[in-house]
């Protein structure tokens, strides 16, 4: 994943927890990140009238617009360091997941909320590099695994931070942080993904304890 991305997920989880005002310098120290990398994704934000920069801050003026520039900018293909298919249902498939691991798109949806979206075919994790061994190892490759279209294991590398946090078990029921789950269903092509994006889209929007100004 992008530097600038990270940056971006980062700025979008702290509005969800009521933080609209932030210093570039330090953002650049929480996420061990050059000034520069985040000066260039703040910049990015401005230009799409997701924040306002000021002389000695920046500030989150429309989550909206600042969630779906990450989502469109999200390439989550690029991401894909392993993908199989293995017959069993989604339900047993994600019991059977290793540790250090972090459920993103539907599965994220679901471990975190339940289920009141749609039913699903893939399982889509992040994980670190031990526990994608673990994976190759419980579910193999096979000859469907060949065809993408047929993978409903889908393994993603997560970003350096993303990675940290997994490996702490940072995470709440082991799903990523709700921003980058809705930026993974934006990027599916499954009809489904877009039943767990607007309902997903809906939790998101509740989850705002100030308004933002548009």
């Amino acid at each position: 994943m992008r530097l600038g991305s990270v940056v971006c997920r980062y700025i979008l989880e702290m509005a969800l927890k009521n933080k609209y005002s932030f210093t570039e310098n330090g953002i650049a120290k929480e996420l061990s990140l050059s000034p520069n990398t985040v000066s260039v994704a703040v910049r990015n934000l401005a230009n799409v009238g997701a924040a306002a920069i000021y002389k000695r801050h920046f500030e989150l003026k429309n989550f909206d617009k600042a969630l779906y520039y990450f989502s469109v900018n999200r390439k989550l293909r690029e991401d894909i360091i392993y993908s199989t298919y293995f017959k069993s249902s989604v339900g047993e498939i994600e019991k059977s997941m290793p540790s250090e691991i972090a459920y993103t798109a539907c599965s994220g949806y679901v471990n975190l909320f339940g289920n009141d979206a749609s039913d699903y075919s893939e399982v889509y994790v992040y994980a670190t590099e031990r526990s994608c061994r673990e994976i190759m190892d419980r579910f193999p490759k096979n000859r469907l695994s060949k065809a993408s279209d047929y993978a409903n294991i889908i393994v993603l590398k997560p970003d350096r931070i993303l990675g940290s946090l997994i490996s702490e078990s940072a995470f709440d029921g082991s799903a990523a942080p709700v921003t980058q789950i809705y930026a993974d269903l934006w990027n599916m092509k499954e009809w489904y993904a877009h039943e767990f994006e607007k309902k997903l889209k809906s939790r998101i929007d509740g989850m705002h304890g100030k308004k933002i100004l548009q």
